[in-house]
C-alpha cells in the first residue's frame, strides 16, 4: 500500500482502491444506478485508503487507534450526508441546487460490460 502512494504507481493504487470499494459495495448488494454509484465508491475509497495507511503505522494494542480513526472517518461521512440533507431541505438553497441536481440526475452507473472484468 505505501508503494502506491508514490507518484509513479499512484494511478494503479487509485484503481485498486476503487476496485476494492466497488467489490465491497457489490458484496453488500448495492443497487445504485445513478450518480450515487460513483459517490459511494469515491467515499469508500477515501475511507478505505486512509484507514489502511493509518493501520500500517499503528502500533496500538489490538489496533485500537486504527479503529478509532475509522470511527472518525465514518463520523465525517455522516456529517457530510447530514449537511447535504439540510441543503436539500433548505427553501433558500433549493432554487440554486436545481441545476446541479438535474445534472447529477443525468449521470448513470456504468454497465457491467464497461467495467474491468465485465462481460
Amino acid at each position: 500500500m505505501p508503494l502506491f502512494a508514490l507518484p509513479q504507481p499512484a494511478a494503479e493504487g487509485a484503481q485498486l482502491s476503487w476496485c476494492t470499494a466497488d467489490a465491497i459495495w457489490a458484496a453488500l448488494g448495492d443497487t445504485a444506478e445513478d450518480v450515487n454509484w460513483y459517490t459511494k465508491r469515491a467515499t469508500l475509497s477515501g475511507v478505505y485508503s486512509s484507514t489502511v495507511l493509518y493501520w500500517l503505522g499503528d502500533d496500538s494494542l489490538d489496533d485500537q487507534a486504527t479503529w478509532a480513526f475509522l470511527e472518525r472517518r465514518i463520523e465525517d461521512v455522516m456529517r457530510i450526508e447530514k449537511a447535504k440533507a439540510k441543503m436539500r431541505e433548505s427553501r433558500l438553497l433549493k432554487p440554486f441546487l436545481a441545476g446541479p441536481a438535474w445534472l447529477a440526475s443525468q449521470i448513470k452507473a456504468p454497465k457491467s460490460a464497461d467495467l474491468p472484468g465485465g462481460g
